[in-house]
């Protein structure tokens, strides 16, 4: 009978697609999570793995086996969660994960607008990439997680999980310039060129980034020379840009908050900027009662914050300040 931690640590190289990475989320060196999956693959007779220098997958009967091995590693979560002493009558519980932006800026106003208050429920959030997140949902670790476009670039929710992942529509994102409130273009009524933009003082997100990808993407067709400063955060480039001249790029639910304070503010562009999804995603097994109703409460916010109509160029400065006071 293979063991459940080595039944785990096969679902990891699933998702993974490493054996090196799945080592690394069960805290074990490479060669030992390699030992492991071996000694497994005797034991049972099968060969689990096709191994390449770029990673790893499942074979067809590792694949075969996963599936088995996700039933079983459900069915052992819920006898230790019995084992514990759980009880129906306990507190509420509700496990969370999503992107870094979408659990920083927008997770915490769902999590309020909920039926529920912090006092009555127990509420574990966890945050992560792409990859971490779907192994977290895959592994019945988290009830349900958010996603958002930027986290890596060209993804679309379908896309990024298995049939056995269910996924549903949130809100679009849109990118914005955006600028602080000692800047000129603060109290600019005209919409700003890309041209312009291009040749301003940039702070950007750091190369690799699916927001980086996006704003090089947007500014690729200006030919002005351009200088900038990279960070590696959302938050620091916010600060820099809120107590100096410079101008940079950022999804709108990352600046909600300081649009509300007046201390940073939207600049008009003469085209329209690119959009990603937010997506919820859940096993297959379902949603409890409570990760239900998030998913309902974030849907029917309908976007991080108005940007105008879906097809048109963003709002105006004074539009867009009368919009976030409405969402505040």
């Amino acid at each position: 009978m293979p063991q459940l931690a080595d039944l785990d640590l096969l679902l990891s190289v699933e998702s993974f697609g490493s054996v090196g990475k799945a080592a690394q989320a069960h805290s074990l060196s490479q060669p030992a999570a390699s030992i492991r999956i071996s000694a497994m693959e005797r034991r049972l007779g099968l060969r689990l793995l096709e191994r390449s220098p770029t990673g790893s997958k499942l074979t067809e009967e590792g694949e075969l086996l996963a599936r088995y091995a996700r039933n079983v590693m459900h069915a052992a979560r819920e006898l230790l969660e019995f084992g514990s002493g759980f009880r129906a009558s306990e507190a509420k519980r509700l496990r969370v994960a999503a992107s870094p932006a979408v659990s920083e800026h927008l997770l915490p106003e769902w999590l309020n607008r909920s039926g529920f208050s912090f006092g009555e429920a127990r509420v574990e959030v966890r945050t992560g990439s792409v990859d971490t997140l779907r192994q977290l949902i895959r592994a019945s670790q988290v009830d349900l997680a958010f996603i958002d476009g930027w986290c890596q670039a060209g993804g679309h929710g379908q896309k990024l999980f298995r049939d056995d992942v269910v996924t549903q529509y949130i809100c679009d994102d849109k990118l914005a310039v955006v600028v602080g409130s000692k800047h000129p273009w603060a109290k600019r009524s005209g919409p700003l060129t890309v041209a312009e933009l291009a040749s301003a003082q940039l702070v950007l997100r750091e190369r690799g980034s699916g927001l980086r990808e996006f704003t090089d993407e947007l500014l690729g067709a200006a030919r002005a020379p351009r200088g900038y400063v990279e960070f590696p955060s959302n938050a620091a480039i916010k600060q820099a840009v809120a107590t100096s001249r410079r101008v940079t790029v950022l999804n709108v639910s990352t600046v909600r908050s300081e649009l509300a304070e007046g201390r940073l503010h939207l600049v008009a562009v003469d085209q329209e900027m690119p959009a990603k999804p937010i997506y919820a995603a859940w096993s297959e097994r379902g949603l409890p009662e409570y990760a239900r109703e998030l998913v309902e409460i974030a849907a029917s916010k309908v976007s991080p914050m108005p940007v105008g109509d879906r097809g048109t160029r963003l709002a105006g400065p004074r539009l867009m300040a009368e919009e976030t006071a409405k969402t505040a």
